[in-house]
């Protein structure tokens, strides 16, 4: 391969390999897919949309991931309704009703930076 062709292929790749979405990166995709449904929340690069939700008691949530890794959306409490997606591959949605009004902060298991709310009134 000519030299300057090598140079500019491997700036390419680092410029595509800095630029990248994930865990700590700056993201170079398109916008946030929309919900498919009242009160869902969409998991996209590494992120929650929209990071807090407000709802009333009784409201049925939702969790979809349209993001290329696997993810989930785990709220662990001993004493106000814990819930926990397990593992939601692309594409799978999860549901939770809340009964209880309070705040509910949650994280993906697998890349903790990844934190969300669903606050029940």
């Amino acid at each position: 391969m000519h030299p300057a062709r090598f140079a500019a292929v491997a700036a390419a790749l680092t410029l595509t390999a800095c630029a990248g979405g994930g865990p700590g990166g700056q993201s170079s995709r398109a916008s946030v897919p929309a919900p498919s449904e009242p009160n869902q929340v969409v998991i996209y690069d590494y992120k929650f949309y929209p990071p807090t939700l407000t709802v009333p008691v009784g409201t049925t949530v939702s969790w979809i991931n349209h993001d290329t890794a696997p993810h989930t959306a785990t709220h662990r409490s001993y004493t106000v309704e814990p819930f926990d997606t397990g593992e939601l591959p692309n594409g799978q949605v999860y549901r939770h009703t809340f009964q209880t009004a309070g705040s509910y902060a949650y994280i993906c298991i697998y890349h903790q930076g990844m934190q969300g709310t669903i606050v029940v009134q």
